[in-house]
């Protein structure tokens, strides 16, 4: 009796039923999670966000998302798991808008609404109360929203604002939101003796500001916005420079392997490249005990598998969607949305991926980092062959799923 071409071992096939099973639970398991966090909403972005489920040693996973904090806790919450298992992970050159409460005193509008209206224009998302609250709404609710997603209070102090027992309450939800690192607390002063603020108002840093200055409102822009008064900092040396965007929380040697990786993959294959810790010691003037950490935190992040007991270790799509967006001089999440467009504008389900690299006029490297985006958000289905090089996959088969993602990334 033979198992696989060999003489049976019972021991053997038993290892082999469990991997097998345990692969399949895992799978299982990926497929849940994705698709039970992919069909939530990002309340700040009214969208579905991309959800990512990577494969870790050990038969674990690991949940990441481009969506927003409050996006991350929705999705723990409807997988029933701990605060902090999603992760998010912050496009390449993306950064947060500032989003402000604006209180003030219902008297001050005419002269509250040119802020406002300022603030919009140059990239800051201001909540103010005649632009958010609608006849029938519940005006505590919606006050509450507002100070919820707030990166900074903003209140306008004036001679009517400094008596108003409510804009004293906002006050108040403002200084407890800072004292517990929530927000920031910014007070402008508008046509007023700061002599006539309460004690502990004149202890902090305010702006005296005129509505009808664009030099007063730009500087608080550059205020929110974070922009310092300092000289330009200059560049620092290469071994302490901070890491891309997308990347925190990376050694600088896992970045510096990342970088060499998908700058030296010809296609973003399964095993292109191929690497060792011998060939990046010689690649790299790089301690080698720091290049065995930065293999092992990569492979413990899913964005490597060990291949054999020799060492050899080979980039997962995780690594290629990542450290591409940061590297490469294109970016797999743009060039998913397009591939997922054409896809779903195909006449039929499947289509070959060379003629749609023809049609696109991408390389088989571009068109597969593409591809490993998809895969990894679990936005399409693939079709291999054994001689498929140089695709990820020879056919691409749209779901509904890429539907979905196409929607989102119109």
């Amino acid at each position: 009796m033979t198992y696989n071409g060999r003489s049976f071992d019972a021991k053997r096939f038993a290892s082999d039923i469990e991997a097998k099973a345990l692969e399949m639970g895992v799978q299982a398991l990926i497929e849940k999670v994705r698709g039970a966090a992919a069909s939530i909403i990002d309340p700040e972005t009214e969208r579905h966000a991309d959800v990512f489920v990577d494969r870790l040693p050990g038969n674990k996973v690991a949940l990441r998302t481009t969506g927003s904090p409050a996006f991350a806790r929705l999705v723990e919450d409807r997988l029933g798991v701990e605060r902090g298992t999603v992760t998010m992970t912050v496009a390449a050159g993306g950064t947060e808008h500032p989003k402000i409460y604006l209180a003030h005193a219902s008297e001050d509008k005419a002269q509250v609404r040119p802020i406002a209206e300022y603030l919009m224009a140059n990239g800051v998302e201001v909540w103010f109360d005649e632009w958010e609250i609608d006849p029938g709404d519940s005006l505590r609710q919606k006050m509450e929203e507002g100070l919820g997603a707030m990166t900074h209070f903003v209140v306008v102090l004036t001679k009517t604002s400094i008596v108003k027992p409510w804009v004293a309450k906002e006050i108040d939800v403002g200084l407890v939101r800072q004292v517990g690192g929530k927000s920031r607390f910014v007070p402008l002063v508008v046509d007023l003796d700061p002599a006539a603020l309460s004690p502990f108002l004149q202890a902090m840093l305010f702006l005296k500001l005129d509505p009808s200055n664009e030099a007063e409102l730009k500087a608080l822009v550059d205020r929110l916005h974070g922009v310092s008064r300092k000289p330009a900092l200059g560049e620092a040396p290469q071994y302490v420079k901070p890491a891309p965007p997308g990347l925190t929380g990376w050694s600088q040697a896992a970045i510096a392997v990342g970088r060499h990786i998908v700058e030296t993959s010809v296609s973003a294959m399964a095993v292109d490249p191929m690497i060792t810790l011998a060939g990046l010691a010689e690649a790299f003037t790089i301690a080698e005990d720091d290049l065995r950490i930065a293999l092992l935190d990569l492979r413990g992040g899913g964005y490597l598998r060990e291949l054999n007991a020799r060492g050899h270790y080979a980039p997962t799509p995780a690594l290629f969607v990542d450290f591409d967006e940061a590297f490469m001089p294109f970016s797999p999440k743009d060039d998913a949305g397009v591939l997922a467009n054409r896809i779903m504008n195909g006449e039929t389900r499947s289509v070959q991926t060379k003629q749609l690299a023809e049609e696109l006029g991408w390389e088989p490297r571009r068109i597969n980092s593409a591809i490993c985006y998809l895969e990894r958000v679990g936005a399409i289905e693939t079709w291999t062959a054994l001689a498929s090089a140089p695709w990820r996959a020879v056919k691409l088969l749209r779901t509904d799923e890429t539907l979905r993602f196409a929607r989102n990334h119109a």
